[in-house]
């Protein structure tokens, strides 16, 4: 695995929109020029935050290819979480799942319940008393990153509030660990 390199291409590539889970960490008033700029400045302010010690997530491997990303840790890392929708009303003490993205070939293989499964033990360890994760209601494809209800639901997490978002919500799911 090739680190920062595979991320930007992994999220680089068609479908992703040029957010590099900056959202999380990096949210702005030019957010939406940032995630269109083909400089890729949301990938630099990532690979920033790494480089000053901090992980904005996970990458996905399967078959020795990159190919996903699970954008989470803890609330008190990814600031953002404060601001948006669902989120601005989770646990200040919870780990997150911000965003879940896997390459269209790499969908439909387990792949998200495996990485999910895989957080969730990764947070135990940490002494995290909740996972939170904010899938919307309906499912659509442009937010499919943030994983469905029912993937949260097969993994015994249950909805804790949804929060109008034009003709959607955003759900806030939790998994409680302890």
């Amino acid at each position: 695995m090739d680190g920062l390199p595979a991320f930007g291409r992994v999220l680089g590539s068609p479908g992703f929109g040029g957010c590099f889970c900056a959202v999380w960490t990096d949210f702005g008033p030019d957010w939406s020029a940032r995630c269109a700029d083909p400089t890729r400045p949301n990938l630099a302010l990532t690979e920033a935050s790494v480089r000053a010690g901090r992980r904005p997530g996970f990458l996905l491997v399967r078959d020795g290819a990159n190919v996903g990303w699970l954008g989470g840790g803890p609330r008190a890392e990814l600031p953002a979480m404060a601001t948006r929708l669902a989120s601005r009303r989770g646990r200040e003490d919870a780990w997150v799942i911000g965003c879940l993205a896997l390459l269209p070939e790499a969908r439909g293989s387990g792949l998200a319940s495996e990485a999910v499964r895989a957080f969730v033990e990764i947070a135990r360890s940490a002494g995290a008393p909740v996972v939170e994760a904010f899938p919307t209601r309906p499912w659509d494809e442009p937010r499919s990153y943030r994983g469905s209800e029912r993937l949260y639901r097969s993994l015994g997490f249950e909805e804790v509030l949804a929060e109008p978002d034009a003709e959607s919500a955003i759900l806030l799911y939790r998994l409680t660990l302890r």
